[in-house]
């Protein structure tokens, strides 16, 4: 009976096991954290291009332009190898923790600074910022407000002539679906489609903060503020 070879082998599946455990424990625990401080710090970025864009010449906007989110294609990753060149049960535990420590560290990176780069994500705030001309003469006016949702919503009808209200709703409503889709599309660019809401809220404080003097706010009450 080889002992020394019994001895190995058990020693191996038992690294194998803990490295296991490691990988996946360490993995699970960084898949639920949100970056706040990194959300903030992206939220103020977008907004303050979005108002920007706002105060520019307004562009043209084709009637019955879609609003729908873009498809985005999955992205690829890439492998260290196949898990069959790995020969014996150390190689294998090592190859484990490696790539368990390597997803670890590249989540880390991605709470320290959200990723805003994805086709969808750009995508999105492109077309946001080539609509909000359109609704800043009644953001200006009071018409039209921000919630606490981080949405838009209808303030003072009594601001806008009989005649456009309808069309102020239209706005209304194609403006929040092109929020929506924002926010969607930054929860999914970083692999976290369960964050869209506290991604949202994160972004419902800097429309506030990042606005002109003498605009409308709804607090989490739902009343009406001017800043």
């Amino acid at each position: 009976m080889n002992t020394a070879g019994t001895i190995s082998g058990r020693c191996g599946r038992a690294l194998l096991g803990l490295a296991l455990v490691l990988g996946l424990s360490a993995c699970v625990t960084v898949n639920i954290y949100f970056p706040a401080a990194a959300a903030q710090k992206l939220a103020d970025k977008v907004v303050e291009q979005v108002y920007q864009a706002e105060a520019r010449t307004p562009a043209v906007v084709a009637p019955g332009s879609s609003t729908t989110a873009p498809t985005v294609s999955a992205p690829t990753r890439s492998t260290v190898g196949p898990l069959s060149m790995l020969s014996s049960p150390w190689h294998l535990a090592g190859y484990v923790l490696n790539m368990g420590f390597s997803t670890v560290s590249a989540q880390a990176c991605a709470a320290a600074d959200l990723n805003a780069s994805s086709p969808g994500v750009v995508e999105a705030k492109d077309r946001l910022e080539d609509f909000v001309p359109q609704i800043r003469p009644y953001l200006q006016s009071g018409a039209v407000g921000f919630t606490a949702a981080g949405l838009v919503a209808v303030h003072d009808l009594n601001a806008v002539p009989l005649a456009q209200r309808a069309q102020v709703s239209a706005l209304v409503a194609t403006n929040n679906a092109l929020l929506q889709n924002l926010y969607q599309q930054i929860a999914d660019a970083n692999g976290h489609p369960e964050w869209e809401a506290q991604i949202q809220a994160t972004f419902a404080q800097a429309w506030m903060n990042k606005a002109p003097p003498g605009r409308w706010f709804q607090n989490s009450a739902g009343q009406w503020q001017q800043k």
